[in-house]
């Protein structure tokens, strides 16, 4: 859609975006900067021409490697708190570079995903129609999300109907169950899951009912930004 969009992988101790992406050629991970090895300028990636697409997407990604997610799971409550503190730099040193920031993580209580809550304008949670699933996201809310206080937004992902108007029921009633505004519900699409990670249906399918899903969901995300603005 032409905006500069960045993509910081915040999920250290299950970092998958690296593989998502194809396994781009990484100089310095956000471990590193986060380590203070490297500023975070240098941990960026540049995926515009890998995807042909106009605006610009970059990407800090977190290290895959089975020690480094040994090392992050060791890392004491000094450390995170410094992380924090780095996270709000970037933030606010990139507010002019970047139409859209996003912070990738887990819904974990752990402190990568919490500071990546507090270093945000809006949450958007994504959960898959499963009860275990929703009563954990129930309890993560509580616990975690009434007392950051930032303003959050419900996907419901999965939904097991390829029929939009029962998808958009299921997923009404989770959002009023979890009390979030809902966002968006995404039908469970066979497509998606068979094309493996190996094609991006966004790029290679514009028709797709997913594609008009997915971009239906960047034109509120778009829309949030200029509220937060």
């Amino acid at each position: 859609m032409g905006y500069r969009v960045l993509l910081v992988d915040l999920d250290m101790r299950a970092p998958s975006l690296y593989y998502m992406l194809r396994e781009p050629p990484v100089r310095y991970w956000i471990n590193d900067y986060l380590d203070d090895e490297c500023g975070f300028e240098e941990t960026l990636v540049d995926l515009t021409g890998e995807f042909g697409l106009r605006g610009v997407f970059k990407v800090s990604l977190a290290n895959p490697d089975i020690e480094a997610i040994k090392e992050i799971m060791g890392k004491s409550r000094r450390w995170e708190m410094n992380a924090l503190k780095k996270l709000i730099r970037v933030r606010r040193t990139l507010a002019g570079s970047y139409d859209f920031v996003f912070f990738d993580t887990s819904p974990g209580i752990h402190y990568s995903s919490i500071n990546a809550l507090i270093a945000s304008d809006n949450i958007i949670l994504v959960v898959v129609p499963d009860r275990v699933d929703v009563k954990g996201a129930l309890t993560f809310i509580k616990e975690i999300y009434d007392a950051i206080k930032t303003k959050s937004y419900l996907i419901v992902n999965k939904t097991p109907t390829t029929d939009d108007t029962k998808a958009l029921e299921i997923a009404r009633s989770i959002s009023d169950e979890l009390k979030i505004p809902l966002l968006a519900s995404i039908p469970y699409y066979n497509d998606v899951v068979l094309s493996n990670g190996v094609e991006y249906l966004v790029l290679t399918r514009p028709d797709h009912p997913f594609t008009r899903t997915v971009r239906d969901i960047a034109g509120k995300i778009i829309a949030l930004s200029r509220q937060s603005s």
